[in-house]
C-alpha cells in the first residue's frame, strides 16, 4: 500500500512540473488599454483616496484611431497627411527598429538608396481593430538597383508625393510610424519582395 501511495505521489509530482500549453494564444497577446487615475480630496486638498484603473479601449475607439492614422480612402476622416507609405532602406540595422527616438529624418539619413524605394498613396484596409497595407511588391531594377540588400522597412507618410519615390516625407504631418529590421534580404536581378504591414490595436 505504501509503495502504491509512493508511485501516486511521484506521478503527481511529475504532472506538476509539466509545462501547461494554452491553445488560446489570443489571450497571451498584449491588449490595448488606457489608465485612469481617480483621486478623492477633502476640502483642504488632502488626498483621501486614490485608485488607478486599467480600462480597455473598445472597438469604436480603436477604429477611430486607425482611421485617424491611416489613409484608407474613406470620407469619415480626411486622408490628408496620413500614414500611407512603405519605404525600404539599405541600412544594415535600421536604428528605429530598436530606438523609440527614431524620426522620419533619421530614417532617411540612414537610407543610402537613391532609387524609387518607396511606395506611397497606399489605401489601408481598416477594420475595427486592424489596419493593413495589403501586399506591396518591390522589384529589383524598378524600386532599387539589382543586388540591393534590404536592411529594413519604414512605414510613414509621403505628403502627397508621386509614387514611387525615394524618401519618407519630412515636411508632411504624418510621422514615421514604425521601423522593421529585415535581417538583410538581398534582391537580385529579376527578383522581388512582397511586403505586408498590419497594425493591430486590441
Amino acid at each position: 500500500m505504501l509503495k502504491f501511495i509512493g508511485f501516486v505521489l511521484i506521478f503527481l509530482s511529475f504532472l506538476m512540473i509539466l509545462p501547461i500549453t494554452n491553445s488560446n494564444t489570443q489571450s497571451d497577446l498584449p491588449k490595448m488599454y488606457g489608465i485612469a487615475t481617480i483621486v478623492l480630496k477633502d476640502s483642504m486638498g488632502n488626498t483621501l483616496f486614490e485608485h488607478v484603473i486599467h480600462n480597455q479601449v473598445v472597438d469604436v475607439g480603436t477604429t477611430y484611431m486607425l482611421e485617424q492614422t491611416f489613409r484608407d480612402g474613406g470620407t469619415d476622416v480626411s486622408d490628408t497627411n496620413q500614414v500611407d507609405t512603405m519605404c525600404v532602406t539599405d541600412a544594415p540595422v535600421p536604428d528605429g527598429a530598436g530606438n523609440d527616438l527614431e524620426t522620419t529624418s533619421d530614417f532617411n539619413i540612414e537610407n543610402g538608396l537613391t532609387g524609387n524605394n518607396c511606395i506611397g498613396g497606399i489605401s489601408f484596409i481598416t477594420t475595427a481593430t486592424t489596419a493593413s497595407s495589403g501586399t506591396r511588391t518591390f522589384i529589383a531594377g524598378t524600386h532599387f538597383p539589382d543586388g540591393t540588400i534590404v536592411g529594413g522597412i519604414g512605414i510613414c507618410g509621403d505628403n502627397g508625393a508621386v509614387s514611387p519615390f525615394n524618401d519618407c516625407s519630412v515636411a508632411g504631418d504624418a510621422p514615421l510610424l514604425a521601423v522593421f529590421n529585415t535581417a538583410d534580404v538581398t534582391v537580385n536581378t529579376g527578383e522581388s519582395v512582397d511586403i505586408t504591414y498590419t497594425l493591430t490595436l486590441d
